[in-house]
């Protein structure tokens, strides 16, 4: 009896591990070295394979732990002859390290596959090191933390054990600490994290951004402007000073073409986003915006970015006979928005449209300009929050181009939901196209992704530009626990055949594909370019599928693509 007590009290030593959480560790790990949709670097990496390594290993220790009191409960034994266990030992350890020496070689055939397929460079066999150093750096840190907490729980239990029965106290000691924990994750890690980095990101808006403000009075910050130069911030500055000019767009058109208008307003500790709002419509009053053929309204991404290609797109379709409405609402990088404030982009969304809405309802019906709608990723999410459903875009809105939208915003996943029978999540058809169109390249617009050909596209129209290969639009927490269609289907052709889902695993790696969207060219993951053209001369009443190459190389040699 004594023996036995004196073993109960030994506890296991810090290089202990289980035998069943490394097996799932090792799993975990394995997994994690799947393709996605985008080639990761190897820091990327490394943090993905070391967080599952450490989920790995946690859930594991969690199946053991319930298989053993289990077999207590109902006094199960399981034993082996003593030549069959020898054999197990033997054979265990070669089977293991042949499956992952196996399933390691494939998976890193596999991604470099994926890097292929969107034309980027696969990481190097230095790259793999250092991604496995990284790995073991972040599992040991996770898995000191979670036997640190263990050991707190004990502690904390053998002291309640002195007053309160040895069960309440356990149960005190784990709620104690778990409490405790989820306190210091989510006020004092995740916070504190947010808050640096919202810090980080004022500062970077508040930086200039190098170049001359505008002497255009057509601009916002320039001559006659009602917000200053300094005020947009670092996104707005560039946005100003990237227009075209009325020559540039001649140059390429070959017809007689104006200046654009481009007007902007930044965020400030002072402003709420109506007040913001406001700002914009005062700019598009002054600078007779509603005088021109076309009046677009652009919802940002999280740090105030307009992408070039789709202003740019408008101002040399209309001859320059266009003004563009945009406005600042958060500093933060859309991927972190995404995770952590999407209500902001959301309000200013809808704030900016109904605000110049109303102006552009209260002018004679035969002097309106045509109101045109867009935004790219976050700025989609936002911009699309500005109207009850689809019916309602169609009737307050003359048109529009959504880039990269998110999968969980709503009327793109009510048009998702709806979509012909037949046709794929990666590109719907919706109501045979009538309206809205899905296109993963500009040669979808008059054909689905299967080649189908379309019927009448109808006026107002609306294009939604996605690729396959966008970890943008196929981001969602949901992928946590559940397979979405995309990936029940077959993949998208910048898709890399092998890209399955994996439980938990598929989220985080798209998680990281989204801080590398940009990093393919044209075309591929979160790159948006010439196709944009294509969808803009259909929704402002081209023929859909017309040629626009002299357009696009005109577009080409004034773009601004700094993000």
């Amino acid at each position: 009896m004594a023996d036995t007590t004196s073993r109960a009290h030994v506890r296991p030593r810090w290089w202990h591990f289980s035998h069943v959480g490394l097996l799932f560790a090792s799993a975990y790990v394995l997994i994690s070295t799947s393709p996605s949709l985008l080639p990761r670097t190897w820091y990327f990496q490394g943090f993905i394979t070391g967080l599952c390594a450490a989920v790995g290993y946690g859930l594991g220790v969690l199946v053991a732990w319930v298989v053993r009191r289990v077999a207590r409960l109902i006094d199960l034994r399981i034993s082996v002859s003593r030549e069959a266990g020898h054999w197990f030992r033997v054979a265990w350890p070669i089977f293991a390290a042949v499956a992952v020496v196996g399933i390691t070689v494939a998976n890193v055939r596999s991604q470099a596959r994926t890097a292929a397929v969107v034309h980027l460079t696969p990481l190097s066999p230095l790259d793999w090191l250092g991604a496995l150093v990284l790995a073991l750096a972040v599992a040991a840190v996770f898995l000191a933390a979670a036997r640190g907490l263990r050991l707190m729980t004990r502690r904390l239990a053998e002291a309640a054990g002195h007053v309160l029965p040895k069960t309440l106290a356990s149960v005190i000691a784990v709620a104690v600490v778990a409490t405790g924990t989820a306190w210091v994750t989510d006020s004092v890690l995740f916070h504190r994290s947010i808050q640096a980095m919202a810090a980080i990101a004022a500062r970077v808006n508040a930086s200039p951004s190098g170049r001359p403000a505008p002497t255009s009075p057509l601009l916002s910050g320039g001559p006659g402007s009602l917000e200053s130069y300094a005020s947009l911030g670092y996104q707005g500055q560039m946005f100003v000073t990237s227009a075209p000019t009325a020559a540039e767009i001649s140059a390429a058109t070959g017809r007689a073409a104006l200046d654009p208008i481009r007007v902007y307003a930044g965020y400030t500790a002072d402003r709420t986003i109506p007040d913001v709002a406001r700002a914009v419509l005062a700019e598009l009053k002054r600078t007779k915006a509603f005088d021109r053929r076309v009046l677009a309204v652009i919802t940002t991404t999280g740090t105030g970015w307009v992408d070039d290609w789709n202003a740019q797109a408008i101002e040399y379709l209309s001859d320059g006979d266009s003004a563009i409405a945009a406005m600042q609402y958060s500093y933060l990088p859309s991927a972190l928005s995404m995770m952590t404030d999407r209500e902001s982009s959301r309000e200013a969304g809808k704030v900016l449209f109904d605000t110049v809405y109303a102006a552009w309802l209260a002018l004679p019906a035969d002097a309106r300009p045509r109101l045109v709608v867009g935004g790219e990723s976050l700025g989609a999410y936002g911009g699309q929050a500005a109207f009850a459903d689809a019916n309602d875009m169609l009737r307050r809105a003359q048109g529009g181009v959504w880039v990269g939208t998110p999968s969980f915003t709503d009327i793109h996943a009510a048009l998702t939901a709806a979509r012909n029978e037949g046709s794929r999540e990666i590109a719907p058809v919706y109501d045979a196209g009538r309206h809205f169109r899905f296109a993963t390249n500009g040669s979808e617009l008059t054909r689905d992704y299967d080649g189908r050909p379309y019927g009448t596209w109808e006026f107002p129209r609306f294009v939604y530009a996605q690729h396959p290969s966008d970890p943008v639009v196929w981001w969602n927490p949901a992928l946590l626990g559940a397979e979405p269609d995309w990936l029940r289907e077959p993949r998208g052709r910048d898709v890399n055949p092998d890209v399955t889902w994996i439980p938990f695993v598929t989220f985080w790696q798209l998680t990281t594909d989204m801080a590398v969207g940009h990093d393919p060219p044209d075309g591929y993951g979160h790159r948006y370019g010439p196709e944009l053209v294509q969808a803009w001369g259909a929704v402002l009443g081209g023929v859909p599928g017309a040629d626009y190459a002299a357009i696009i190389a005109g577009v080409q040699k004034t773009v601004n693509r700094v993000e």
